[in-house]
């Protein structure tokens, strides 16, 4: 009588360990470049706005993040020259609610800051971060601009 196994093949433990130690290392020769700061509105914290920040040479990711209640943002970032747009929406009353019953209402919501901010190709604002370094950068915006 002839059974066969099925294939079976095993990888030594000291590969695994040795991988795993290979890619441990690797993932810890380069700190993290953050900004971080505060984000305002002629003087006023700007709560849950979003942030972009695109390289303005087109290598590098583009990071995102959102402001906490007191309007300061944390993100890493690629180290180069980056492009900073900003975003954030309000409530400014009610309107009909085209898709409910008659009646029916829903809140009205507006862009709170300048559309300036909002787009690539018009922001004035930008960001220059220190490789492997924490970098400060607050973007104080102003109505008007």
């Amino acid at each position: 009588m002839n059974t066969t196994q099925p294939c079976r093949r095993t990888i030594p433990v000291g590969w695994i360990l040795g991988l795993a130690a290979a890619l441990g290392i690797c993932g810890c020769g380069n700190p993290a470049t953050v900004i971080e700061g505060l984000v305002s509105l002629d003087g006023q914290p700007v709560p849950n706005a979003s942030l972009e920040f695109f390289p303005v040479s087109g290598k590098g990711r583009v990071s995102f993040t959102k402001t906490d209640a007191t309007g300061h943002y944390r993100v890493a970032v690629s180290p180069t020259a980056l492009k900073v747009i900003v975003t954030a929406t309000k409530i400014d009353g009610k309107v009909h609610d085209p898709y409910g019953p008659d009646g029916q209402t829903m809140d009205r919501v507006v862009n709170a800051l300048p559309a300036n901010y909002g787009y690539q190709e018009k922001t004035p604002l930008t960001a220059e971060p220190v490789e492997g370094k924490n970098t400060t950068i607050d973007f104080s915006l102003v109505t008007g601009k």
